[in-house]
């Protein structure tokens, strides 16, 4: 019903590949009774790669609720034209409106089109983890740059827009050996 859909917590999972990250999410919190919060997932990416298809089958063994559509959703969609429609005053409290936004290594620039959509969309909570640094340090002094390397200099600017829009920003990272570009940019809307 729309009661239970509004409670849901909508995680979108933007340039999200097969959607491994997203799908993770639904697949660490069943359905619960009508009246918890659900998990649901909205990946989009340009187009729906085949491995995201076996993928979900793969997972859906394990966890069945994940073949449902209302649980995991794919928009093949590039970032601007799912911004535009997701602000759409029919869509920005729509089921699909993000309470959660993540994104795992959108190459350069796309993780600050991201950062925008989140915030211009007063998304409660994000999470990227960005990649491919080249140009994304634009506005970094030099000696920044210089001195800690164009990719945490981005992502301090990265994390001065995020805190200037109301948000309390933290780092994290995971495992060098699961990927060298490892920083995780988490923010949460201050109440």
């Amino acid at each position: 019903s729309d009661d239970e859909s509004k409670s849901d917590i909508v995680i979108q999972d933007l340039c999200c590949g097969h959607g491994l990250t997203g799908m993770l999410f639904v697949a660490c919190n069943p359905p619960r009774s009508s009246a918890s919060v659900g998990v649901r997932t909205v990946l989009v990416d340009r187009f729906e790669p085949p491995s995201h298809k076996q993928l979900r089958e793969a997972m859906a063994e394990v966890c069945p609720w994940m073949i449902d559509e209302d649980a995991v959703s794919f928009v093949p969609s590039t970032l601007d034209d799912h911004f535009a429609q997701e602000m759409s005053n029919d869509e920005r409290s729509g089921p699909n409106h993000a309470s959660v936004v993540i994104s795992t290594h959108a190459c350069g620039s796309l993780t600050d089109d991201i950062l925008r959509y989140a915030v211009d969309g007063d998304c409660a909570a994000l999470a990227v983890m960005p990649c491919c640094y080249t140009g994304t340090d634009r506005g970094a002094p030099y000696g920044v740059r210089r001195a800690l390397g164009v990719s945490v200099a981005a992502d301090v600017g990265r994390s001065f827009f995020l805190q200037g829009c109301g948000y309390h920003v933290d780092w994290s990272t995971i495992p060098k050996e699961v990927t060298p570009m490892n920083r995780i940019i988490v923010a949460e809307k201050r109440k």
